[in-house]
């Protein structure tokens, strides 16, 4: 994908023009050729938003300058102390752009997995549009059975007047008698409460002592 296409062109060539100046020299003073190497160089990172922009501009630049320190320090004239401090300084500079790299990761990855990839986008749909015939279709299959059952039980109810099939009749009697049984339990109970309740407390049986 085209730096371009993502990004805001203004912003995009105000960073060119400011790492175009690294690539002067191999460019031989060419400023276009420059601007050219600049954003290949911006385009290995594969960004696609200004953030991610920024920080492999600074990836470029730490990079750059880095080596430029390591060059400078390499100078037959310079003393051992002004070495050392261009050293460091490289030294800071990569880790400076190994954090800047780091972030760039981070918000690169973020990026993927919260836009799904075309392929997968395409297997979602394709998913969405054609469900899995393996998965679903024992359940169609048992719809349609149980379609077909109730149709075929509303129309022998109407040709032989809501008439039962046999596990149908038993389920209905099994639930009459349970209907029945607790009827019987609950008359029972009231007969002998209505019963002890007519017994005088006076001419109730004593208790025999307990042998």
């Amino acid at each position: 994908m085209s730096l371009h296409n993502t990004i805001t062109p203004a912003i995009l060539d105000t960073v060119i023009g400011h790492l175009a100046g690294h690539f002067m020299s191999g460019a031989n003073g060419d400023l276009p050729t420059a601007r050219h190497a600049a954003g290949r160089m911006l385009a290995c990172y594969k960004v696609e938003t200004e953030e991610e922009l920024h920080l492999a501009s600074d990836i470029v630049s730490y990079g750059f300058h880095a080596l430029e320190a390591l060059s400078d320090s390499t100078a037959p004239d310079l003393s051992l102390n002004n070495k050392l401090r261009l050293r460091g300084a490289a030294v800071n500079l990569s880790r400076e752009g190994h954090k800047a790299r780091c972030k760039l990761d981070q918000l690169q990855r973020a990026r993927m997995a919260a836009t799904p990839q075309p392929d997968a986008q395409a297997d979602m749909i394709s998913g969405m549009a054609e469900p899995d015939k393996a998965s679903t279709g024992p359940a169609l299959d048992l719809i349609e059975i149980a379609r077909e059952a109730i149709q075929a039980s509303a129309q022998k109810r109407a040709i032989h007047g809501f008439s039962l099939n046999h596990q149908q009749r038993r389920a209905a009697e099994t639930i009459a008698k349970n209907l029945q049984r607790n009827r019987d339990e609950h008359e029972r109970r009231e007969a002998a409460m209505a019963a002890a309740a007519a017994i005088p407390s006076g001419s109730m049986p004593a208790t025999r002592p307990a042998l």
